[in-house]
């Protein structure tokens, strides 16, 4: 099957069972879990989800505002109801988190009339609802409603990007700190981007969405005086302007009184609880995934994930060379090799190789098609950076000559909208670039929603304040760094670009442009690459600083960047994480902290009988007054024995494990 995809359909109850006749409800149990949604149905919709016995949050006024056909406070009275079980294995074309991916959930279809239903699903790990049209010709959404109400008490990790000088509220990069509040104390005039992580008496919930598509994505609002988030969504763009200085981009000058017009037969997104009774548990949760359109490219084989070089954050500086570095030919042609000498598969041009608006024109001083040649030759692949407003007009043109030169993948940049027009542009992008056998990154982006089930060619995006921001502020601690395993990550893949290797103390540290430094150790900065989920990782320092610390950056190139097996083994939102993930057959330990430090012990029981190589990178004894201060050293492991180390303030620590 095109998107290898394994799923047995086991029905549960028949369309057309016998309904109540006076108020409608339904509870849909969860497979194997203490789980479950309950469905009432009168004038308008309402779901409960509750879990271990616990109500974790209740959602109501649930519906589409279509005027003339749908209203939310006045839904259709229940024509069927039908349930199915679903118990199967999706085999992912580009691995996350596991190659295996168990599907199993049960749901329940409630028809709302001829045209409408409600689609609720109940997995063990969460619980997710959409509703279904089938009109003939086009509708025109007003509006999606509901409200999403937690317990008193609970508190909420939440993103709040605020209002851009240059354009409306619907503009962000969803580039923001995690703030932690009670859901009452949140700002009523605020808009807040999912993922939302609230933690509840019962655990945790985080609440986001999937499967998005010809759509506005979902923003919440909260509920003055209530421990509640609304949905909003942008409106529908219907001017534009372009802003900028040298990043020009798109933004919006005037909007409709709708959200959406789209097909009148079609599903709608996902809207997406995730469940676990701790939040450390959320870390192995794929629920986002697995709630997306299967695969729609009928062969896969031919994506690459790997790692890349990233020479934008560090202005293209190379020291102990005989060039003078920057955006020449000389330049990318060492960065070239140095992604050959050490195995990584991509070397990405940032902006810069071409015209910003117009990537036709290219940079005189960079002979682009020879530089390409010479990295097919040494097995690189090449990745161009694009802005959206510079590769939309002439898209299809462009991607066919990058695939005459032998380019391999695209980055593009600078969306920083989720209205329908720019949803759809994203779907555009990852098809004609999947046509040419092009990989893909996003810049500017909107969180994940799926898409990359979809087109696997899409492996990876922004949508994270991550390593870049070093380069102009002090955001980017050790405990935002822990923040957004627990958060954003759970969306889906999470391009942090990190890597350096200017390594600060909380002392030292300071924001240099060009030359940026991190919060933390050098063994922290390895850490991130197995905690942090992306098929497509760069090294976002300097090709000189890597060579001039080559075990370290050998063992870099080595992580893998997808991953059969994931298991939390401990942590807490903002302080600390310890995961381990297997690759084929070699595990890798990977351990975070805030500016606390820890020590750390790692029951071995998940490894096989026998005897285990290790090879152990560690903080080093001065790494809390010299954070690039790191051990590496080579050990032999028993599976009955524990993993022990100490992580400095701000600290990680990797482990290789491979078999004797």
């Amino acid at each position: 099957m095109p998107h290898r995809t394994r799923r047995a359909l086991l029905p549960l109850l028949l369309a057309g069972c016998a309904l109540p006749l006076r108020a409608q409800s339904w509870r849909v149990a969860a497979p194997s879990a203490p789980v479950e949604a309950v469905v009432r149905a009168d004038s308008q919709l309402a779901l409960d989800v509750r879990a271990r016995g616990r109500l974790v949050v209740a959602a109501a006024t649930l519906g589409l505002d279509v005027p003339g056909r749908l209203d939310p406070r006045r839904v259709p009275r229940v024509s069927r109801a039908s349930r199915r079980a679903m118990d199967g294995v999706i085999v992912p074309a580009v691995p996350v988190k596991r190659s295996r991916v168990p599907e199993r959930y049960n749901e329940l279809r409630l028809a709302l009339g001829p045209r409408y239903a409600f689609v609720v699903r109940v997995y063990d790990d969460g619980v997710a609802y959409r509703f279904e049209t089938a009109f003939a010709d086009s509708l025109v959404v007003r509006a999606e409603r509901a409200t999403f109400r937690f317990a008193a008490g609970d508190s909420a990790w939440v993103a709040l990007p605020g209002c851009r000088s240059d354009a409306d509220c619907w503009h962000t990069s969803w580039e923001a700190n995690y703030r932690h509040v009670p859901l009452g104390a949140l700002p009523a005039d605020s808009l807040a981007v999912p993922p939302v992580l609230v933690g509840t008496a019962g655990g945790a919930a985080l609440l986001t969405e999937s499967d998005l598509w010809d759509y506005p994505g979902l923003w919440l609002r909260p509920v003055p005086g209530e421990p509640a988030l609304a949905a909003a969504f942008a409106p529908y763009p219907l001017g534009e302007r372009v802003v900028g200085g040298e990043f020009e981009q798109h933004v919006v000058t005037r909007r409709a009184d709708y959200i959406a017009r789209t097909a009148g037969t079609r599903t709608f997104p996902w809207r997406a609880v995730l469940l676990a009774p701790e939040p450390a548990a959320l870390v192995e949760n794929d629920l986002v995934y697995r709630l997306a359109r299967p695969q729609q490219l009928a062969d896969a084989s031919w994506v690459r994930p790997g790692k890349s070089t990233e020479e934008w954050i560090t202005s293209r500086l190379q020291h102990g060379v005989d060039f003078v570095s920057g955006l020449n030919t000389p330049t990318y042609r060492y960065i070239i090799d140095f992604a050959a000498d050490f195995g990584l598969e991509y070397s990405m041009f940032d902006a810069g190789w071409s015209d910003d608006m117009d990537p036709a024109r290219l940079n005189p001083a960079i002979d682009l098609p020879a530089l390409i040649e010479h990295a097919n030759r040494r097995g690189v692949g090449i990745i161009l950076w694009h802005s959206a407003l510079g590769i939309g007009p002439n898209m299809e043109a462009l991607l066919d000559q990058y695939q005459r030169w032998g380019v391999k993948g695209i980055l593009v940049d600078f969306m920083d909208r989720d209205d329908q027009p720019m949803v759809r542009f994203y779907e555009r992008v990852a098809r004609e670039a999947a046509k040419r056998r092009l990989v893909v990154n996003f810049h500017g982006a909107y969180k994940p929603t799926g898409m990359e089930r979809a087109w696997p060619n899409l492996l990876t995006r922004e949508a994270v304040l991550g390593h870049e921001y070093d380069m102009w502020s002090d955001r980017v601690t050790p405990d935002h760094a822990l923040v957004v395993p627990f958060v954003r990550m759970q969306a889906g893949p999470m391009d942090w670009e990190g890597g350096s290797m200017s390594n600060a103390t909380r002392e030292e540290f300071r924001a240099v442009f060009g030359r940026p430094m991190n919060q933390g150790t050098r063994a922290q900065q390895a850490a991130q690459y197995v905690v942090y989920e992306s098929p497509l990782q760069y090294l976002g320092a300097s090709a000189s600083d890597y060579r001039a610390d080559s075990a370290f950056t050998r063992l870099l190139a080595a992580v893998p960047t997808v991953w059969d097996e994931t298991r939390v083994l401990g942590g807490a939102v903002g302080d600390s994480l310890l995961l381990a993930r297997r690759r084929g057959g070699e595990w890798w330990v990977a351990a975070l902290t805030d500016w606390t430090p820890r020590a750390l012990a790692v029951p071995l029981g998940f490894l096989g009988a026998g005897a285990w190589e290790a090879t152990l990178l560690e903080d080093g004894p001065n790494a809390d007054r010299y954070a690039a201060d790191r051990v590496l050293r080579d050990t032999t492991v028993d599976p009955a024995g524990t993993l022990r180390a100490r992580l400095a303030p701000g600290g990680g620590f990797v482990a290789r494990l491979r078999r004797r």
